[in-house]
């Protein structure tokens, strides 16, 4: 239930177009990117990426390198692209997203502000339809599994850009109370085992944060600078699909709540040691609609039990 790295660097760790050259905006070291060249490709197809090998990439640079015909990207907007990945000291393309992929999104928001500066200051300003070059030194990518890659480039293409939905809220209890009267919150039944097994009903999911304690604990009270163990299981509300379980792993799951998707640290802080609780959890607090790769995509769905905490050093 660890949060999906945000800097599309880290993206090339999980996952291991149109003409020439144009000058476009950039960030950073840029002129690392001098040779790039971006030609062919297409919406589903890579493009052909060439530069002169081996690229010296002692700082984060970014450029558009093809310009876009599109809207231009604002700032809260969230984007989708497609990528070709490839090694710096020889230039073959190591990986895409176009080969049978969905196109993966990415907030252009404060947090990317925050994280990766140079890439937000490029994309706000920038066209839809864009090819845009970035690299960054490896041992700057924070969480960087030691040894795990080595130096890349990453030309992505900008396939749309929409606002981000509204910031969703934390419902009330009588809200949520409400939603039960009604028949509009998932339900639960139980095996032998103890794992959990959902209901999910015909309405559409809330826009907001649903937290229903199903019953309370008392144990310590959580808070978000907290790290807890727990059972749970995980479903997509639109399908059902049960896509992470700690009950098919035989044991509790330990995580900090600030290392998690947002819906489960505004849903959990709060809440006392030994309370199981049923949270609906929007996209905008999950993993995002189209998600993240590898992710599970829309509004969620969790049953958690909280075991224990350790509070923070």
């Amino acid at each position: 239930m660890r949060k999906v790295l945000a800097t599309l660097l880290l993206l090339l760790l999980v996952l291991t177009a149109c003409g020439g050259t144009t000058s476009g905006r950039t960030a950073g070291d840029s002129g690392i990117l001098d040779s790039v060249e971006v030609s062919g490709g297409s919406d589903e197809e890579a493009p052909t990426v060439e530069f002169d090998t081996p690229l010296d990439v002692t700082e984060t640079a970014v450029k558009t390198v093809v310009e876009g015909d599109g809207d231009e990207i604002k700032a809260n907007q969230q984007i989708t692209f497609h990528a070709v990945f490839l090694n710096t000291e020889d230039g073959t393309v190591v990986g895409d997203t176009y080969s049978g992929g969905e196109p993966q999104p990415l907030a252009v928001d404060d947090l990317l502000k925050e994280q990766d500066a140079e890439l937000y200051d490029v994309l706000v300003g920038t066209k839809v339809g864009a090819q845009v070059a970035y690299t960054r030194p490896m041992e700057t990518v924070e969480g960087q599994p030691e040894g795990s890659a080595d130096q890349q480039l990453i030309v992505l293409k900008v396939l749309s850009a929409a606002d981000l939905p509204p910031e969703p809220e934390v419902l009330a209890p009588e809200e949520v109370q409400k939603l039960e009267e009604e028949g509009k919150l998932p339900t639960f039944t139980f095996g032998e085992d103890g794992a959990p097994q959902i209901t999910i009903p015909d309405n559409e999911p809330s826009e907001d944060l649903v937290v229903q304690v199903l019953e309370e604990g008392t144990g310590e009270v959580v808070t978000e600078a907290d790290t807890i163990t727990a059972n749970y299981s995980g479903w997509r509300w639109e399908d059902g699909e049960n896509f992470d379980s700690s009950y098919s792993r035989g044991e509790p799951t330990e995580f900090p709540l600030t290392g998690v998707i947002r819906g489960w640290t505004e849903g959990l802080s709060g809440l006392k040691v030994g309370s199981k609780v049923m949270l609906e959890i929007p996209a905008a607090w999950a993993y995002g609609d189209p998600a993240q790769q590898g992710a599970p995509a829309g509004a969620l769905v969790f049953y958690v039990e909280i075991t224990g905490k350790k509070a923070a050093q």
